[in-house]
């Protein structure tokens, strides 16, 4: 039986950030249970035989804002219609989303990891980005979560309004020493059609420069990597997580929910990220059929997000010896930039910043 990751979000918020795109609203009970109604019918329209799943990922939104009972509705669905043998399963939520009633349930259901976004702890700076939480609320957050035994991911941003190195030093020594297993350390991206991109836009908000956003990210790596939480990805240090890691190596998922991505085989497909549409039972609407090259191309560009880079072996025995020949040709103009062995080909460190140009150079 092949292994399988399981997706499932959950588009509901108690408010949007200012910087937000995702596919999220503000919860409505009555909407939440007609949502849960139409996920778990696609779930259980789904053919699991055959797969093993081996981690699940609730994201949204925030998926702890759902109450208990609709939550275990979700996980008893997933129980009734798959083979588990988990090695990792993550909830994402928000400071002000948890309890300690919650994260005992979640325990009680097998969840082995739980995702808080922080995004900072400095207040003005999370006023400024239009999050309902305090940096006080974050942190006896963040002491609750590790307390509980669980792994404990903590999401945080660089190059926020009213963020400077001083307080990314600050906050990144506090996140270390409250024990998290991870971390993520994310560059904001300016969003169209966003409130914060207006503010920014009309000039009422200014953001640091790039060279500033560089140096906060580059504070907040030496911290991170100095208490032992090492780079496994570009943006995550520390503990790594086993279902992002399986995106990066092109195994096989499936998302369930509004907007939810899937890649099963050689063909990605998504659902409506119209809600009406979703509710009404239209689910998934895009389908790309990826040729063996597209595979291969991929399966680079991926790969070399993660520190580890592209593990040749594994390389070889997807597409051969031809597609690695093929692959160091394709390099060949940038090799100054890899470091390249008979077991891996990696981005240098050094040269993190410049990924994106180079993995466009590749594919």
């Amino acid at each position: 039986m092949k292994k399988l990751s399981v997706y499932i979000h959950i588009p509901f918020c108690k408010s949007k950030c200012a910087y937000c795109d995702f596919v999220s609203f503000k919860c409505n009970l009555d909407m939440v249970k007609s949502y849960i109604k139409a996920l778990c019918n696609e779930i259980e329209s789904f053919d699991g035989r055959g797969y093993i799943v081996d981690s699940i990922f609730i994201g949204g939104g925030t998926p702890t804002y759902l109450d208990l009972q609709d939550f275990k509705s979700i996980i008893d669905c997933i129980k009734s219609n798959f083979t588990l043998n988990l090695c990792e399963f993550t909830i994402e939520g928000n400071p002000n989303s948890y309890t300690k009633e919650k994260v005992e349930f979640y325990k009680s259901q097998g969840v082995t990891r739980l995702s808080v976004g922080v995004q900072s702890l400095n207040d003005s700076v999370l006023k400024g980005i239009g999050r309902i939480h305090t940096a006080r609320q974050a942190q006896d957050c963040l002491k609750m979560l590790v307390d509980s035994g669980l792994d404990i991911n903590c999401d945080m941003m660089v190059g926020l309004p009213y963020q400077n190195l001083s307080i990314v030093k600050e906050d990144f020594e506090y996140i270390v020493k409250s024990g998290v297993s991870s971390a993520s350390c994310y560059s904001l991206i300016l969003e169209e059609e966003t409130p914060l991109f207006d503010a920014v836009d009309s000039g009422k908000v200014s953001l640091p420069s790039q060279d500033q956003t560089v140096d906060m990210y580059d504070i907040a790596k030496e911290i991170l990597e100095k208490a032992g939480l090492n780079r496994y990805e570009i943006s995550n240090f520390g503990k790594p997580c086993l279902h992002n890691i399986g995106y990066w190596t092109l195994k096989e998922y499936i998302g369930f929910g509004l907007s939810a991505h899937s890649f099963i085989g050689n063909t990605r497909f998504c659902n409506t990220s119209d809600l009406k549409k979703y509710l009404d039972g239209q689910d998934k609407i895009t389908e790309e059929v990826l040729s063996a090259e597209d595979m291969r191309k991929e399966y680079a560009m991926l790969s070399l997000r993660m520190d580890n880079g592209i593990n040749v072996s594994d390389y070889i025995d997807k597409f051969g010896v031809d597609g690695y020949q093929k692959l160091l040709k394709e390099i060949d103009n940038d090799k100054s930039f890899y470091d390249i062995s008979d077991k891996a080909i990696a981005i240098k460190s050094e040269f993190i910043y410049i990924s994106n140009s180079l993995i466009a150079n590749l594919i």
